[in-house]
Parts: C-alpha cells; sequence; structure tokens
C-alpha cells in the first residue's frame, strides 16, 4: 500500500498497477478495483480519530504547491514530469502533532496544458468518490487565488465555475477562498482586486453569502498553517455535491453538476470548432475554383487541425458518460497506459546510455593508443647514436623501430 503519511502518494490510496514485466503483452489495462479500506490508509493503520483531509484546489500557477510544501515540509512536484503523469491528484502529510495528522490533497486546474478538462474532473472524482466511499470525509477545503490576476477570466472563471458545481452549497461554510502573491502588487491594486472579488456575486460574492471565508496568503509557513488551523477547527466534516451524485444517486459524470457544466463548455467548444472548419472548408472551395494549389494546401491542414479537436471535444464529451465504477476502470486503463509508456521510454533511455557509454570507451581506448603512440615517437626522436667498439669495427646503434644500424669504420 501507498504510504501517503511518508509523502506524496498516488490519486487513490492504493498503489498503482506495477510496472509489465517482460514477458507480459504490452499495454494490457488493468481491471478496476474496489475502493480501498480505511485501514488500508497509513500504512495499513485506519485514520485516528483527530486525523484530518484538506483538499487544495485552485488554477495551475495559484500557488497549490507552494502551499502544501510550507506546510508539510516536503517538496511537491511542479510541473508535469513522467512521474507526474500518472497521479494528477496527490496526498501529502502534515504532523500537526504526534496525535494528529492532516493529509492535504493536491488537485490539479481545469487549466493543465497536458490533460484535459474531462481527465481533470475525471480524476478529481475518481479520488473523491473513492475516499468517501472508504468513510473518509473532508474537514474543508481551501482554494486559492492570484491576486495578481487583473480579472476574473478564461481558465480562472472556469476553475471557479468548476468549483461551485464540484463543492456544492452545504460544503460552501467549510471553504477558504484564499488569495495569493500579494508581495507581486500594491497593498492598494491588491485590496481594489480582492474587494471585487468578494463583492461580485459571480465571483466569490454568492460563496461568501453561503459561509465561505476570504483570507490572504502571506507566502510564509506560518501563514499556510494557520489557514490549515483554522479548517481543522470545525467539528463536522463535508461531503461535497460530486460525491453525494456520484456515490449516494449513482449518477454518471456527465449527470453531476460538475459535469453538466463541463459538457456545456465541450458544447460550446465543439460548435466553435465546428463553425471554423465551414470557415476554411468554403475557403478551401474557393481556392480550388481559383486554382490557387498553394492556398489550398495551406487550408488542407488548418481544416485537419480543426477536425482533431473536434474529434477530441467529442472523446471528451463520450468520456463523461460513466458511472463511479467505469470511472475507476477507464482511469485505470490509462494509468496502464501511460505506465507502459514511460516502461518503454525507460528501456529505450537505458539503451541509448549503453550505446553512449560503448562510444565513449571506443574514443577513449583510441585516444589512449594514439598518444602511446605520440609520446613513443616523441621519445625516438629523442634518442641518439650510441657509438660502440669491438676490435676494428665501431658501431653506431640506433633504435628506428626494431631494427638496428652498424655503421663500420
Amino acid at each position: 500500500m501507498a504510504l501517503v503519511h511518508a509523502g506524496p502518494a498516488h490519486s487513490q490510496f492504493y498503489d498503482a498497477p506495477a510496472m509489465p514485466e517482460s514477458d507480459q503483452p504490452e499495454n494490457v489495462a488493468p481491471a478496476a478495483r474496489e475502493p480501498p479500506e480505511p485501514e488500508d490508509f497509513r500504512g495499513g493503520r485506519a485514520p485516528r480519530p483527530n486525523d484530518a483531509f484538506i483538499a487544495v484546489m485552485g488554477v495551475t500557477g495559484s500557488g497549490k504547491s507552494s502551499f502544501i510544501s510550507l506546510c508539510s515540509g516536503k517538496a511537491v512536484r511542479i510541473g508535469h514530469t513522467l512521474e507526474a503523469c500518472t497521479a494528477i491528484v496527490d496526498v501529502y502529510a502534515y504532523d500537526m502533532s504526534p496525535d494528529q495528522t492532516v493529509y492535504l490533497i493536491d488537485t490539479p486546474g481545469f487549466d493543465d496544458t497536458n490533460k484535459s478538462d474531462t481527465e481533470v474532473l475525471s480524476e478529481i472524482a475518481v479520488w473523491l468518490g473513492s475516499s468517501y466511499k472508504s468513510k473518509i470525509l473532508l474537514s474543508g477545503i481551501i482554494y486559492l487565488h492570484r491576486i495578481t490576476d487583473v480579472r476574473m477570466q478564461g481558465s480562472a472563471k472556469k476553475n471557479l465555475l468548476m468549483f461551485k458545481q464540484l463543492c456544492g452549497q452545504d460544503a460552501l461554510k467549510q471553504v477558504i477562498l484564499v488569495t495569493t502573491m500579494w508581495d507581486k502588487v500594491s497593498q492598494e491594486e491588491g485590496k481594489r482586486r480582492e474587494d471585487e472579488l468578494i463583492h461580485t456575486s459571480e465571483f466569490w460574492g454568492w460563496m461568501v453569502s453561503k459561509g465561505s471565508s476570504v483570507r490572504r496568503h502571506g507566502h510564509n509557513e506560518s501563514s499556510a498553517k494557520e489557514l490549515v488551523h483554522q479548517l481543522i477547527g470545525h467539528s463536522n466534516c463535508i461531503t461535497t455535491d460530486l460525491q453525494k451524485q456520484l456515490i449516494d444517486e449513482n449518477l454518471t459524470l456527465d449527470q453531476t453538476s460538475a459535469g453538466r457544466e463541463l459538457k456545456s463548455e465541450l458544447l460550446k467548444e465543439q460548435e466553435k470548432w465546428a463553425k471554423r472548419l465551414h470557415e476554411v472548408e468554403e475557403q478551401m472551395r474557393e481556392a480550388i475554383k481559383q486554382r490557387d494549389q498553394e492556398a489550398e494546401e495551406a487550408l488542407k491542414e488548418v481544416r485537419d487541425e480543426y477536425t482533431v479537436k473536434i474529434q477530441r471535444v467529442e472523446q471528451d464529451t463520450v468520456a463523461l458518460r460513466f458511472n463511479m465504477e467505469s470511472l475507476i476502470s477507464q482511469r485505470d486503463i490509462r494509468l496502464g497506459k501511460l505506465q507502459q509508456k514511460m516502461y518503454d521510454e525507460q528501456n529505450a533511455h537505458t539503451a541509448q546510455i549503453k550505446e553512449m557509454k560503448e562510444k565513449v570507451d571506443i574514443l577513449a581506448n583510441r585516444l589512449s593508443t594514439e598518444y602511446m603512440h605520440s609520446e613513443l615517437e616523441h621519445h625516438h626522436k629523442k634518442l641518439k647514436p650510441w657509438p660502440c667498439r669491438k676490435g676494428k669495427l665501431a658501431f653506431s646503434i640506433s633504435m628506428a623501430g626494431v631494427y638496428y644500424t652498424c655503421i663500420a669504420l
């Protein structure tokens, strides 16, 4: 079992499927697993009554990794290494005392450049659903937002909309809305943006009216831990709407509030690309009519690009039509493929290193031999003829390779 207490764990409480052995077929998807038992947590020990679980959410770059590092004292992966690709929901332990551990759940944002929003929602859904089914509840959620953002738009707005639907109204009382990066703006400008967030209903206003609190993070250990302690002070745990809808109501992901929100966004995206594709096809017909082969070829590339985008959106929409059990199965399939890719890349890298080492050894031997020949030649040139006498003959002996010359006097 993954010992979360010791550091980062996989996006579920159990270990990821093992790397395939050399005699196993490639790309074989692992079977779906049952949710972990509570005893599978903390290295075989059930979570203690005082232990707590807090989800940390927000857009990429809002400071989630730094926040968790300040609390746990453990380095959090930043970016998308091969290791990070296998599990985009990680758990980190913060030992508040010998009798209490706080588990900080590091979640991805819905603006991940390496994963679609459907994949991100599916990963979060699997983690939250599995933990809820295992009677492991959240003490609260910390939602981070950069105060440096001039206005709420783009990925930040999309993240917030998804968060509201994922969380649900009942859980908002134990949500802390946190602004970060105050050292990068003036207090006056930061205060103006903070007020806009708090008093605009479509931003934070509605959540604040339902009980969410607003805090500033000073990017230091004491500030981070103070926010965690605030949530630990609540006597009750929360259940998000996504957990209730997936587990209690047994809905498919696209039937949940968060899934419906994402599906709506996907349909808008599909319409956008379909409209652009139609425009490009019109331009292609005109280029063909004008016998402009260069323009036609360029437009074909754009058409193919838009076609691929539409296909991806369609695939993401279909991927939302899974219930909890299927989500786990689909996740394990994705994980198996990613691990197979890692396995293949590792083998290729090992072979490349071996090949380079052999080349270096050959080159080193060649250089060593050339150096020895050069030194011998240098010493040969320094040797002088050595005269010697025997009777009436005088010999002059000089070394030149393996032969000698004698000169009679």
